[in-house]
């Protein structure tokens, strides 16, 4: 298949696209600007529509904060249609112009498709770090905030048209995996259009995890901060070998299975961009996971932060549902969250050992967060129910700030004790999600 979408691009066009003024009249402040980078840019949503990214200035600082929006993620026809529910691909139909200001859901009208908040505007209003008013207060709310949607399947590093058609042979899917073809467009952007900041915030929750720390050079390179730091919150990219075998890293076949879905290691992939622009930083393009403590080494001075839960039962079954078929031949779906768990904390030990010799990394992991999506993120909604008490912090609002503020030690917590904060609350929560998780095939 052939793409509408050029392949080279002069410097007059580079030009143009990231001197792109925001669409409507100059800049406003305290409210969501939207910035449309145009189809023949070979920027795009999964569909081929305009990718669109929201900007909320304030004249009063420089500091900023790029936020990479979570939702699922596709290498199949259905799941790049939003027809498998809550672990597909968000927004199939790409980013509405009001999508930071329309709180009503957004559904797609593609017969089939589950009906979910995850399919709407509602993402771009669902984690506090993109509010300026929030219960939950964190510094960042006074900041100039980047709001980058999702809309590409693909954890924002694909740069590949990809044809689908196992679901429905006779309607093949063209899908356009551009996530890092986007994200490169959206830093030009603020490269032209931001202040250079004191201090940034590059975060990202669930596959925006992912895209927060695979396109961090991308980003911090574009607007030089004094001061910067990564938060990613619950999609970690675990210590998985290429050839390792899935018994000792149970991550392996997702990453293989995408890295030839999303064009990773293609001659414009985002593996060999990194690689060639980081050529001393010891990545290893066989192991994905490599990436974290390579930021760890290109940016010494920049703090490095990763967030989850050790029981998350979301990610753990979009990493492991549709690779190890004992998993969904468990009766019950407690069955097979116990499977998926016992991969997933399998993989931790790993990914946070690797980490340890680089002081300049961070995490904070509780034990759970029933409260909230099978304890998936740690950042959404609000930041209750993220306490590790043994440790002495009663959220993770103490991590975000030791991020950002760079100074003290970087924190490192990991909760032992697996003590439930809310036990009946927590109950209900997990029943009522079994419920729905179970109606979706979960």
């Amino acid at each position: 298949m052939t793409s509408p979408f050029k392949q080279t691009r002069t410097w007059g066009t580079w030009i143009a696209l990231t001197c792109l003024p925001v669409l409507g009249q100059a800049a406003n402040y305290f409210k969501w600007d939207m910035v449309e980078l145009p189809v023949s840019s070979g920027a795009s949503c999964g569909n081929g529509s305009p990718y669109r990214f929201f900007v909320n200035r304030t004249p009063f600082t420089s500091k900023t904060i790029v936020i990479f929006e979570g939702g699922g993620a596709c290498y199949g026809q259905n799941a790049c249609q939003y027809k498998d529910g809550f672990l597909g691909a968000i927004n199939p139909n790409g980013i509405p112009t009001d999508y930071m200001t329309n709180l009503v859901p957004s559904l797609p009208n593609t017969a089939g498709t589950t009906i979910g908040v995850f399919n709407s505007a509602l993402l771009g209003n669902i984690t506090p770090f993109a509010a300026r008013l929030n219960p939950t207060k964190v510094q960042t709310q006074s900041w100039n905030m980047v709001y980058v949607p999702y809309c590409t399947g693909d954890v924002y590093t694909g740069n590949k048209v990809a044809v689908y058609n196992d679901a429905d042979p006779a309607h093949p899917l063209s899908y356009f995996h551009r996530g890092d073809v986007n994200t490169q467009f959206v830093a030009g952007w603020l490269k032209n259009n931001m202040p250079r900041p004191t201090r940034l915030l590059v975060a990202g929750f669930s596959a925006g995890a992912v895209g927060a720390t695979a396109q961090y050079p991308v980003i911090r390179n574009a607007l030089n901060p004094a001061r910067s730091a990564l938060l990613a919150d619950s999609g970690p990219l675990f210590d998985a070998p290429r050839d390792a075998s899935p018994t000792v890293a149970p991550s392996v076949p997702l990453y293989n299975k995408v890295r030839q879905a999303w064009g990773l290691d293609g001659p414009d992939g985002v593996v060999q961009r990194l690689l060639k622009q980081y050529p001393g930083a010891g990545g290893d393009v066989n192991n994905l996971g490599s990436l974290n403590t390579a930021l760890a080494r290109v940016f010494p001075q920049d703090r490095i932060g990763f967030t989850l839960t050790q029981s998350d039962k979301l990610f753990s079954a979009f990493a492991y549902d549709n690779f190890f078929p004992e998993i969904k031949a468990g009766a019950t779906i407690q069955q097979r969250d116990a499977l998926r768990l016992r991969k997933w904390r399998q993989e931790i030990g790993p990914w946070l050992e690797a980490m340890h010799p680089y002081p300049n990394i961070g995490y904070y992991i509780p034990y759970s967060r029933d409260s909230v999506l099978k304890s998936h993120t740690t950042t959404m909604l609000t930041f209750n129910n993220t306490e590790i008490p043994e440790a002495g912090f009663d959220s993770i609002n103490s991590f975000v700030d030791n991020l950002i503020d760079g100074t003290g030690a970087t924190i490192r917590a990991f909760e032992q004790s697996h003590t439930l904060r809310q036990p009946l609350a927590d109950a209900v929560s997990e029943y009522l999600a079994n419920l729905i998780f179970s109606a979706v095939g979960l």
